[in-house]
């Protein structure tokens, strides 16, 4: 009990030694540790959404109105006999008119403004592997009949690797921030022991081993570093929440992740924090225990 005592008062002696410094080390521990939250949890919501964004691609062919009806008919039997085609659906100059008021159907200022004749039929191409759109554009390309295509996984792939982007940019940051953090508690915990070091000297004539020596530093270490850990992922969950019920939930991202991942991601958070801790303290106070 007396050990344990001593280890704890030691530890906030310490700490109260270098405030601010334990301050800035902390800030640095939370937005590291926010950083891998948010990101590790982006990136999940990211590939839970990729099959059902992937299983919406589809092709639109617009289709030329200065070639006849006949052309279009075979233009689409000839998509039906593609073995990566599904589906093809004719949508015509009225058909669309119908879609555009539906879509606009808030907005009558634009649908009064709009000449519909203009709006050209179309084929919808459903595909058996998504991942085929590219095939049917280039088989496409060219053609007489067609005006112009359209493919959602032209805007899928860029939103994507977009996110790609986002997640590696993160984490080089997450990792950046988290050295700094690194740097932090092991100056903070040599300014300690430096300041310590004839206290540290005696204990060691008296015989105090140095795991007895080391205890409140590693202490320290490990609550700074739980400390900034444990309100990241308190502020994680809480982005977590709120963004399920934002606009973009609700139009283009399912934010649906399971409990089970996000207990995983914040135990494993918890554990990082505690080996962080552990490392710098061992390296923070290796030299003045050698000397």
């Amino acid at each position: 009990m007396n050990k344990l005592s001593y280890v704890v008062k030691n530890t906030f002696i310490n700490m109260r030694r270098n405030p601010l410094l334990v301050i800035a080390t902390m800030l640095a521990v939370l937005v590291s540790s926010f950083l891998v939250f948010t990101t590790l949890s982006g990136r999940a919501v990211v590939q839970n959404n990729t099959s059902r964004w992937q299983n919406g691609v589809h092709v639109v062919i617009f289709l030329d109105d200065r070639v006849t009806t006949t052309a279009h008919k075979q233009l689409q039997e000839s998509l039906e006999s593609y073995p990566e085609v599904r589906m093809v659906d004719y949508f015509s100059k009225a058909e669309a008119a119908e879609e555009f008021k539906f879509l606009f159907k808030d907005q009558p200022e634009l649908l009064q403004e709009v000449d519909f004749e203009i709006l050209p039929s179309s084929l919808r191409v459903n595909l058996n592997n998504p991942s085929d759109y590219k095939l049917i554009i280039e088989r496409m390309e060219g053609n007489p009949a067609v005006k112009e295509i359209r493919a959602s996984g032209e805007a899928i792939d860029r939103l994507l690797s977009l996110t790609n982007t986002l997640v590696i940019s993160a984490t080089i940051f997450a990792v950046l921030i988290a050295f700094a953090a690194f740097i932090l508690i092991i100056n903070t915990l040599r300014l300690t022991a430096y300041s310590k070091r004839r206290e540290i000297k005696i204990m060691k004539t008296l015989g105090a081993s140095s795991t007895y020596i080391r205890l409140p530093f590693i202490f320290e270490a490990i609550f700074e570093s739980l400390v900034g850990t444990s309100i990241a992922i308190g502020l994680g969950w809480g982005v977590i929440q709120y963004s399920k019920g934002s606009v973009i939930a609700e139009s283009i991202f399912d934010i649906t992740i399971s409990d089970t991942y996000l207990i995983n991601l914040t135990l494993g958070l918890i554990m990082s924090s505690i080996v962080f801790g552990l490392f710098a303290s061992f390296v923070g106070i290796r030299k003045v225990l050698n000397e």
